[in-house]
């Protein structure tokens, strides 16, 4: 191997012990902060999803009330 690569491999191994240290001497809140808005996001997303779903299927039942009432109200026009 040449200088230069064995010198480069040492620098980004004391950039990672740096950047180790640094994390452990880092406060864990934020870091659960950053976690928790994460998940709050992913639950605000998925409700919203469900929410269109739900609205979707609220959307198809008010059709098929209506067309089953299109469905009666000939049905009785047909027997008078």
């Amino acid at each position: 191997m040449n200088t230069q690569t064995i010198k480069s491999k040492l620098e980004l191994s004391g950039a990672k012990d740096f950047k180790l240290q640094d994390l452990a001497m880092m406060s864990l809140s934020p870091i659960l902060r950053s976690l928790q808005h994460w998940w709050l996001q992913r639950a605000e997303r998925h409700y919203l999803i469900c929410a269109d779903v739900e609205q979707q299927r609220a959307k198809e039942a008010q059709m098929n009330v209506a067309y089953y009432q299109k469905r009666a109200a000939l049905a009785r026009s047909a027997r008078n």
